[in-house]
C-alpha cells in the first residue's frame, strides 16, 4: 500500500477530528467538550488539533460541514429509491422522523445556533447549510411529483423542515410529543398543489438537473426534443473529452438522433460545442439567480456551487474556467464574468458600480478561480478553509476599494455585511 501524501494525511486528520468532535458534542454537549478532549478521543496530540483549528468555533465549522454532507447524502439516497412516489415520500418522512427523534443531534444544532449569535461566520454557514438541505428536499419533491412549481415546492420543503425542527426542539424537553404531524403533513401539502399526478420512479431515473429543467421549458415538439437531446449529449461527452476526441457520430448515437440534425440545429460540431459550453454557463448562472436569503449565506452557497462545478468538470473544456486554450471559450467566459460582476455590483452598490469597484470584483473572481484550481491540484487545505479564504478575500477586496475611494456607494446589505465582518472572531475558551 502506497504511503499517504501530506495533504492526504492532513485531510484524514481533520476528518477524524471532526467526526470525533461531532460524537462528543452530541453525547456531552459542545460547551462541555474541550479541544484537548477531542484530541485525546481521536487519538491525536493537542498540537494536531491546534495546527488544524485555531479555536473551537473553527472546529464547529468543520463539524457543520460534516453534518451538512451527511444530511444531503441521506436525502440523495431517498431520491434514488425504487418504487412509487408514495414510497419515496414515506422514506423521506421516515428520515425526517429519525432526525426529529435524535435528541442529541437537535441539541447540538441548538448549541451551534446559540454560538453563532456572536460569530457571524458560523451563523452564515449554518444559514447556507440549512438552505441547501431545504433546497435538496424541494428538488426531491419535484422529482417525485414531476412538478415545475418551484415556488410551491420550496414552500412545502420550508414548511416540512420548520415543523420538523420545531417538533425536535420540543421533544428535547418532552419526548412524549408525537412526530405524527410530519407523517401527515407531506401528503396533505402535496395534495393541495397544482402539480401533475405522482409517478413511479425507477432507479435509472434521477432528479432533473437545471439543464433538464431548462430544456423542458423550451417546448415539446420533435425539433425541440432532438435539439435538447443533442445538447445534453454534447454536454456529457465534451465534459470529459477534448474537442478533437469527440465525433459527431458519438454524440448523435448518445442522443438517439440522426447525425444530420447536428448541422440542422447547430451548424456542425463546432456550433454544438459552443452551444454546450454556453448552456453550462447559463445553467450555473440560473442556479446562482435562484439563491434566496441574506447576502452572506447566498455568497457561501454560490461558492459551494462553483466548487462543486469545478470538481465535477475538472480538466474539462466545459469547466467554468479561463484556463482553456480555445479562444472562443475564453471569450465566452469573460462575457459571463462581466455578467457576474454586474450582478455583484448591483448587490454591493445597488447600481453599476465604479470602474475601480468593477475591476476589483473581476480580480476577486480571478482569485476565486485560481484558488479553487490550486485546491483541486493539492488539497492542502479543507473545503471549509478554502471557502473561508474566498469569503475573507472578498471582504478584503471591498475594504481596499473603500480605502482607495471612500466615496464608493454601498448598498445597505453590503454595509451590514461589512459591519458584521468587522467584529472580532469569537475565541471559545477551552478547558485543559
Amino acid at each position: 500500500m502506497s504511503r499517504m501524501t501530506r495533504p492526504e494525511s492532513q485531510a484524514r486528520t481533520r476528518a477524524d477530528l471532526a467526526r470525533t468532535a461531532r460524537d462528543l458534542f452530541i453525547a456531552d454537549g459542545m460547551a462541555n467538550t474541550s479541544l484537548a478532549r477531542v484530541a485525546e478521543a481521536a487519538g491525536y496530540s493537542k498540537g494536531a488539533v491546534y495546527s488544524n483549528f485555531r479555536n473551537k468555533n473553527e472546529l464547529c465549522q468543520e463539524v457543520l460541514e460534516l453534518i451538512h454532507t451527511e444530511a444531503l447524502a441521506e436525502i440523495t439516497a431517498v431520491a434514488e429509491l425504487r418504487g412509487s412516489a408514495e414510497d419515496r415520500i414515506a422514506a423521506l418522512t421516515q428520515w425526517a422522523r429519525k432526525r426529529i427523534d435524535d435528541v442529541g443531534f437537535t441539541q447540538l444544532e441548538f448549541e451551534l445556533t446559540l454560538t453563532s449569535r456572536t460569530d457571524p461566520r458560523l451563523r452564515d454557514q449554518i444559514a447556507a447549510n440549512l438552505a441547501a438541505v431545504r433546497s435538496a428536499i424541494a428538488d426531491l419533491l419535484a422529482g417525485v411529483t414531476g412538478s415545475d412549481s418551484s415556488d410551491f415546492l420550496a414552500g412545502t420543503a420550508q414548511a416540512v423542515f420548520s415543523m420538523g425542527l420545531g417538533l425536535s426542539i420540543q421533544r428535547t424537553i418532552d419526548p412524549t410529543i408525537s412526530t405524527g404531524p410530519v407523517a401527515r403533513l407531506l401528503p396533505t401539502l402535496l395534495a393541495t398543489s397544482e402539480a401533475t399526478e405522482l409517478k413511479t420512479v425507477q432507479p435509472s431515473e434521477r432528479l432533473p438537473t437545471d439543464i433538464e429543467k431548462r430544456s423542458k421549458r423550451r417546448g415539446t415538439s420533435r425539433s425541440d426534443e432532438s435539439r435538447t437531446a443533442l445538447l445534453d449529449a454534447a454536454i456529457e461527452v465534451f465534459g470529459s473529452k477534448r474537442f478533437d476526441e469527440v465525433s459527431t457520430t458519438e454524440i448523435a448515437q448518445r442522443a438517439g438522433t440522426a447525425i444530420g440534425l447536428i448541422n440542422y440545429h447547430f451548424g456542425g460540431k463546432r456550433g454544438l460545442y459552443l452551444a454546450a459550453a454556453d448552456a453550462v454557463y447559463s445553467d450555473f448562472w440560473n442556479q446562482l439567480q435562484a439563491l434566496r436569503g441574506p447576502a452572506v449565506p447566498r455568497l457561501i452557497r454560490g461558492l459551494d456551487l462553483y466548487i462543486d462545478q469545478a470538481e465535477a468538470r475538472e480538466g474539462s473544456p466545459l469547466a467554468l474556467s479561463t484556463q482553456v486554450t480555445d479562444e472562443e471559450l475564453r471569450a465566452m467566459h469573460h462575457r459571463h464574468i462581466d455578467r457576474f460582476v454586474t450582478a455583484m455590483m448591483q448587490e454591493l452598490t445597488a447600481g453599476a458600480g465604479t470602474a475601480l469597484a468593477r475591476t476589483a470584483m473581476a480580480g476577486w473572481m480571478a482569485f476565486v478561480e485560481g484558488a479553487v484550481a490550486d485546491w483541486l491540484r493539492t488539497r492542502d487545505i479543507s473545503r471549509v478553509q478554502l471557502r473561508e479564504l474566498l469569503v475573507a478575500s472578498l471582504y478584503t477586496t471591498g475594504q481596499s476599494v473603500l480605502t482607495l475611494d471612500p466615496g464608493t456607494p454601498l448598498s445597505s446589505r453590503a454595509i451590514n455585511a461589512l459591519l458584521e465582518h468587522a467584529q472580532p472572531m469569537t475565541k471559545t475558551e477551552h478547558s485543559e
